[in-house]
């Protein structure tokens, strides 16, 4: 929805007269933005399908007590893990983008580009939530020290890109 919402603020803006110069960049943004809007969606599918990957491999191991079963239990774990690793990724993406829209946009569509910041945000909140609780029951120390790293890193860029864009909106 974010990805979208900054989309719509940059087709807006492109058909101004007063925008024309800016409309190739714009548009650019525009079609950067509608990608990720479409992958973020497909990464939700991703998700649940994970998810329902973790369900069955943590039936599999219940129910047997061979290290095959543990083995799948952990590799479903894991790729449940880096797949909202993804997703918090692409909201930082979103986030990136969002202050060249603000910057372009305009000034009546300052909020669209506030709210879509803030779903950004909790985006990368949610994302990075299913990443952690994925993480605490996998075996592999440094794979989990290399997702928090990654994780912390993306938190950081995402309070700065934030910042930077709710100030070019005030």
């Amino acid at each position: 929805m974010a990805a979208s919402l900054l989309a719509m603020v940059c087709g807006i803006t492109a058909k101004s007269k007063k925008h024309e110069a800016d409309r190739p960049e714009l548009q650019r943004l525009r079609a950067e933005l509608v990608s990720l809007s479409e992958e973020l969606t497909s990464m939700a599918r991703e998700d649940a399908m994970a998810y329902d990957d973790v369900v069955s491999a943590a039936k599999q191991r219940t129910a047997s007590a061979e290290s095959d079963a543990a083995t799948m239990f952990q590799s479903a774990l894991k790729h449940a893990a880096e797949v909202p690793l993804k997703t918090a990724n692409a909201c930082v993406q979103v986030l990136d983008l969002a202050p060249k829209v603000a910057a372009l946009g305009k000034k009546s569509a300052s909020s669209d580009v506030q709210v879509a910041v803030f779903l950004a945000g909790a985006g990368l909140k949610g994302a990075a939530a299913n990443v952690r609780i994925n993480a605490k029951d996998l075996q592999d120390a440094e794979f989990v020290k290399s997702l928090e790293d990654r994780l912390r890193s993306m938190e950081r860029s995402a309070r700065k890109l934030v910042g930077e864009t709710l100030g070019l909106t005030a």
